[in-house]
């Protein structure tokens, strides 16, 4: 059985090996024997054993058994930390598995571990629910984010035209899955298959990829205009349409993260703009204190986003004639 020193430097090799985590099998193994070792081993496997467990599928029965020994241990205070974890385990097929064995644990006399169980049991029911959302979410999401047209043997497309891409639609349900994959940021990698993502991220691609040349587009027909200029109705259509577009773009990146990232923020294109900006106000403030305002670097700004460049071809070509108002059709 592994020693306490053991135990650390397995769970320094996962945790290092970030995405290739899962290559470690043995390194895990090592872990799922601590529960056979004395207490501090058995402290330790009960946090590091739910840490990794969803990258080890194959091992999913001995892992969720060794957690079951833990909560069953006659020490409290493994006992305790066991049933704590037990909410990770409650992925997929596993959850009603989890859920029957939280169950069961309410039987239990002591106060403590009777509210820790009834925690991890609304714990569990919470995550359900929102699996089962995200799930909707994702499937609706997928409707808006067409495949790229077949190739016929010429290279050209096999169908008579290329999908309209709906930008107005695909910001507002791309959106509402970024907010709740913050949530449940294992959904793209342990909730789905392979062959699902795969399917996913090939949309995501495609999508990207016209995005990026309505994109150019947008800012080449903006490009110049000032005041009076912005305020007719074909431009103003063109600035909410870049809006749009860029919002896209920044969580589309977010999804092609390895694993998938949550992280970026967006002001969505239906809200009201701030009247003042940061720097304006700084510049206001400078003047009316008595100081001279502070020069302004010269030429314009880049614009603080990176824009992917994919590469170009014939999948966005219909966008460079793309009808402004259609893209925000149902705003």
């Amino acid at each position: 059985m592994p020693t306490v020193e053991e135990l650390y430097r397995n769970y320094g090799i996962l945790a290092d090996a970030t995405e290739q985590v899962g290559q470690h099998k043995d390194a895990y193994q090592v872990i799922l024997d601590g529960v056979k070792g004395g207490t501090k081993e058995k402290r330790l496997a009960a946090q590091f054993i739910p840490k990794f467990f969803k990258h080890f599928p194959e091992l999913a029965d001995s892992a969720i058994n060794a957690q079951l020994d833990l909560c069953e241990d006659e020490d409290v205070s493994i006992r305790r930390q066991a049933i704590k974890e037990l909410p990770q385990f409650a992925a997929g097929e596993n959850l009603p598995r989890v859920a029957d064995i939280l169950t069961q644990l309410l039987q239990t006399d002591d106060s403590a571990e009777f509210n820790l169980v009834n925690n991890a049991l609304l714990s569990i029911f919470k995550m359900e629910k929102l699996e089962t959302n995200l799930r909707k979410l994702f499937d609706k999401l997928l409707e808006y984010m067409p495949l790229p047209p077949e190739e016929a043997e010429n290279g050209e497309n096999a169908g008579n035209e290329e999908p309209k891409l709906q930008f107005s639609y695909v910001e507002c349900l791309l959106y509402s899955f970024h907010q709740l994959g913050r949530k449940l940021p294992d959904f793209l990698t342990a909730k789905l298959n392979a062959e699902k993502l795969k399917d996913f991220k090939i949309r995501l691609q495609y999508f990207a990829r016209g995005l990026q040349v309505y994109i150019r587009q947008l800012r080449l027909a903006l490009q110049g205009k000032t005041g009076e200029a912005l305020k007719t109705e074909e431009n103003k259509i063109k600035v909410v349409a870049l809006k749009i577009t860029n919002n896209i773009n920044v969580l589309i990146k977010d999804l092609f993260h390895i694993p998938p990232s949550y992280k970026s923020t967006v002001t969505l294109s239906w809200k009201p703009v701030q009247k003042v900006e940061i720097g304006q106000k700084r510049a206001n403030e400078d003047t009316t204190s008595g100081s001279p305002p502070k020069k302004s670097s010269a030429g314009p700004k880049r614009d603080a986003r990176q824009i992917y460049n994919p590469p170009s071809g014939k999948y966005s070509s219909n966008l460079s004639n793309f009808n402004y108002e259609r893209s925000l059709q149902g705003k």
